[in-house]
């Protein structure tokens, strides 16, 4: 599956029923205040349509903040299954020492291009950047395009972090294996890879 469109999350669907939400009660005031206006020169019976159609835009408006409040729910019951079904590191597996030397990128600013090659369908791209998100270093992720399994995404860090933490905090999750295929913290372009199996 492939879209040249930004990331859909379950913050956009809530910020898009509010915005609705709000859109339909500005609505119904303006017909209620075109009704009042006009009382006295529009026929009884479209005053009654209007009346009822206001009725319906209360009741639509009602519906629509239950559907935001019901997306929220659902995207937090979402993280947490998915918090739930990151698997454990195995006790033999040591955790490599990352290189002293590695250069780091820098904080804040533009962030950095991460190219993500590899990627296994629009729901690895979401646990891709929840599992971004949720690093202590990174201040945001926001998917720029994702088309024919290749994602690029905007990260903007609040601490330097290298391309191998980046990496790693990316595999523990999603419960894949990511590797890097090209580091340059100098032009803020990271790309990764996802493996196979």
């Amino acid at each position: 599956m492939t879209s040249d469109t930004p990331s859909y999350s379950g913050d956009a669907t809530e910020r898009a029923a509010r915005i609705l939400a709000q859109a339909l009660m500005e609505a119904e005031v303006i017909i209620a205040s075109e009704r009042d206006a006009r009382a006295h020169v529009v026929p009884p019976e479209v005053l009654e349509t209007l009346e009822r159609f206001g009725s319906v835009l209360t009741r639509l408006v009602e519906h629509t903040e239950l559907l935001a409040q019901r997306m929220a729910d659902l995207t937090d019951a979402v993280a947490a299954l998915a918090e739930q079904r990151r698997p454990a590191p195995a006790p033999h597996e040591a955790r490599p020492q990352l290189p002293e030397m590695e250069p780091s990128f820098a904080p804040g600013g533009e962030g950095v291009d991460v190219t993500i090659a590899d990627v296994p369908g629009f729901q690895g791209l979401m646990e891709i950047q929840r599992a971004l998100v949720r690093l202590p270093q990174v201040q945001s992720a926001a998917v720029r395009r994702y088309q024919d399994d290749e994602a690029a995404i905007q990260l903007v860090l609040s601490q330097p972090m290298t391309a191998a933490a980046i990496a790693e905090g990316v595999s523990a999750g999603t419960a894949h294996r990511i590797i890097v295929d090209d580091s340059r913290p100098d032009a803020l372009r990271l790309r990764l890879r996802f493996l196979p199996g």
